[in-house]
């Protein structure tokens, strides 16, 4: 492999002789234009003089193990000489630097956004901890959580030009644009373990490496050229036509036909960078088209992957908010999970800072009490499925947060997405255990699911799943290396992932998939028809129709073709017309139910009623958590069932639920899906 500095000295090398070789067929063009002698003389000067540039860029290819244009030029350049064709050689030449440059300018297109990605990698030395100033205009230089509201350019991550508020407490990503006032944060990971760095060495793969494609391309030239020389030699053995042989060799020899496949993979990739998702080179973009089975990791796909404070209780004696204010007092400048979710829940309650005179510990240690507060707060955690953490002041608990990891609002329409992108298996993973049929209620359409699963069983199942068909796995767990497609999250994934989706949003691969599969059809179009045309104008100069000076002109613009045909895989992909209607309440049905069980409540939980709830949870479980949009639903939805499944249930708690189930439906967030088209109305 040859290093920057020797394919600088080989370029230089061919300086000279390109240079001789321009000047002697401009000298010759224009002596033969104006009809003075000399210019056959001229001709046959410049032809071999072009061999001199190509040969030093054929040997600078191989030297990097690739196959070169230049050298697939060599051969015809030759043939012109020994047909007494020189000044068709000589064209020959120009046009081969013409289309070494139009190829440069290609790939340069193909790779612009990589590129863009890879210059802009920092090398900064921040630490986990750290606190970070971020002036108007900088760009975030390592993921972390902010320490005052930001308003910040998301653009680099996901390609939405919209400038987005961020809350304090918020996760923010590192290549986030600040384009507010200047703000601080505490970086969470690393610089060299954030996302922007992962998207960075990700680009750097793409734009230096040689993927599969190119060396592909590389093997089908090998093949390509001494086929093509064959077949000039037996339409010359049986035409003993040296002209048209010569004028089938000039349109056959391969160029940027073979590269179309690897272009328009390549300019695949730097659309889906554009679009969020950056992948290490334009191999993986080919396997990512024909991936039929995707296995998702809860954590960060189908939950936030964050904790989130959804309660507070505080002991006899002290106020909710003062119970948050000193919980936030401790945890604003630690970098855990745990101390994000208490800062953003002081932030959305108004809380403000207060100066501590205690001493304040936040702990998941349960305290050594049995006060009845304590229970109540044991109680509530195990209805909502979530954790505690106790706020202690001065060795006495003064309050408890109920914390947990949400489910992502946008989770079922993700998991629906890559469905739609044409995965016909989808399988959901889990650390954990669901025991509640309602903490699966998003996973419609999911066909499996694994729960308790660590790292090693993610592996042997997914290479079980890979059997079934080509597999990609999306997470952060160093299991998504045993996929042949792996896709992290964030930047803690890419260790081991062949691509990273900026911004986390699983949506936006389902997107790449799609670019990933229209790239690939172009590729597959644009190669077959550059094949034929070649196929077509070879047979055509057997026959004699193209002088050979044309046959070296179509073949340029068949060449030009290609790389135009490729490049539309950089192309957005056209949005489907939809015309605008009204959307029918198809959630009336569902809400009448609901609030037909909470007035039947006010009589007690009669069997009437107990039928009228029951029939209201079965409804919102069954036809409105499957597509939900809003994380509240699911979370009522399950408190509803725990009420239903305890003996003791308190008529008040159950009629609040339905209450705040009804408030929520109201709201006009749930997808409207088919099957409630079909409900009765339940009056």
């Amino acid at each position: 492999m040859i290093t920057g500095q020797d394919r600088l000295i080989w370029r230089l090398a061919s300086v000279p002789a390109l240079v001789a070789a321009i000047l002697l067929t401009v000298v010759a063009a224009v002596v033969e234009l104006l009809g003075m002698p000399g210019a056959d003389l001229l001709w046959t000067v410049a032809a071999p003089v072009w061999l001199a540039p190509l040969a030093v860029w054929a040997i600078e290819g191989l030297a990097g193990r690739r196959v070169d244009a230049s050298l697939l030029a060599m051969p015809v350049v030759g043939a012109a000489l020994l047909v007494h064709q020189h000044e068709v050689g000589a064209a020959i030449g120009v046009l081969a630097v013409f289309g070494r440059m139009i190829e440069i300018r290609a790939w340069r297109m193909a790779t612009r956004q990589l590129a863009a990605i890879k210059v802009a990698e920092q090398d900064t030395k921040i630490a986990t901890g750290d606190r970070i100033r971020v002036v108007t205009g900088e760009a975030v230089p390592a993921d972390g959580r902010l320490l005052a509201d930001a308003v910040l350019d998301e653009a680099p991550l996901s390609g939405d030009p919209i400038a987005v508020l961020r809350r304090k407490g918020e996760s923010v990503r590192s290549g986030a644009i600040n384009a507010g006032d200047p703000v601080e944060l505490i970086a969470t990971v690393p610089a060299n373990e954030g996302t922007w760095a992962a998207m960075a060495r990700l680009a750097g793969r793409a734009v230096s490496d040689r993927a599969e494609p190119g060396r592909r391309a590389d093997r089908a030239a090998v093949v390509f050229l001494p086929l093509s020389v064959l077949i000039s030699g037996v339409i010359w053995f049986v035409t003993r036509d040296s002209l048209a042989a010569f004028a089938a060799l000039a349109v056959a020899a391969p160029g940027p036909i073979l590269l179309a496949r690897p272009l328009s993979l390549l300019a695949g990739v730097n659309r889906a960078a554009r679009q969020g998702v950056v992948m290490g080179d334009a191999g993986i973009l080919d396997h990512l088209a024909r991936t039929r089975v995707g296995v998702v990791d809860s954590a960060g796909v189908v939950t936030l992957g964050a904790l989130s404070v959804t309660e507070v209780v505080a002991a006899p004696g002290r106020l909710t908010n003062d119970v948050l204010a000193l919980a936030a007092s401790v945890q604003q400048y630690r970098p855990d999970p745990l101390a994000g979710a208490v800062v953003r829940a002081a932030k959305a309650a108004g809380v403000r800072d207060r100066t501590r005179t205690s001493k304040v510990i936040v702990t998941e240690t349960q305290p050594e009490v049995t006060a009845d507060w304590v229970k109540v707060a044991q109680a509530r955690a195990s209805l909502d499925g979530a954790g505690l953490a106790w706020v202690i002041v001065d060795g006495q608990p003064a309050g408890a947060l109920l914390v947990r990891d949400e489910v992502r609002p946008e989770a079922a329409e993700s998991l629906r997405k890559l469905r739609s992108a044409g995965i016909k298996r989808l399988v959901l993973v889990t650390r954990g255990r669901l025991n509640d049929p309602e903490d699966v209620g998003v996973l419609l359409g999911v066909d499996e699911l694994w729960t308790g699963c660590g790292t090693a069983d993610k592996v042997e199942r997914v290479r079980e799943e890979r059997r079934k068909g080509r597999t990609l796995m999306v997470g952060d767990d160093p299991a998504v290396g045993a996929a042949d497609v792996g896709v992290a999250l964030s930047g803690r994934g890419t260790c081991v992932a062949d691509m990273i989706i900026a911004d986390g949003m699983v949506a936006r691969l389902a997107d790449a998939i799609t670019t990933a599969r229209r790239s690939r059809i172009i590729a597959v179009i644009t190669t077959l028809s550059g094949l034929l045309l070649v196929a077509g104008a070879m047979g055509l100069s057997a026959l004699g129709w193209f002088a050979p000076i044309v046959a070296v002109l179509l073949r340029s613009v068949i060449d030009v073709a290609m790389v135009a045909g490729a490049l539309r895989a950089l192309n957005p992909v056209r949005p489907k017309a939809q015309l605008p209607g009204p959307v029918p309440d198809h959630l009336r049905p569902v809400r009448l139910a609901v609030r037909k069980a909470a007035d039947e409540l006010s009589s007690g939980m009669t069997p009437q009623a107990q039928r009228s709830v029951l029939r209201a949870y079965h409804l919102i479980s069954d036809h409105v958590v499957p597509l939900q949009r809003t994380g509240e639903i699911e979370r009522q939805v399950r408190r509803l069932g725990a009420h239903l499944a305890r003996p003791d249930a308190q008529v008040e708690d159950v009629r609040a639920t339905l209450y705040g189930l009804n408030a929520v439906l109201s709201e006009g967030l749930i997808s409207h899906p088919a099957s409630l088209q079909r409900m009765q109305d339940p009056r």
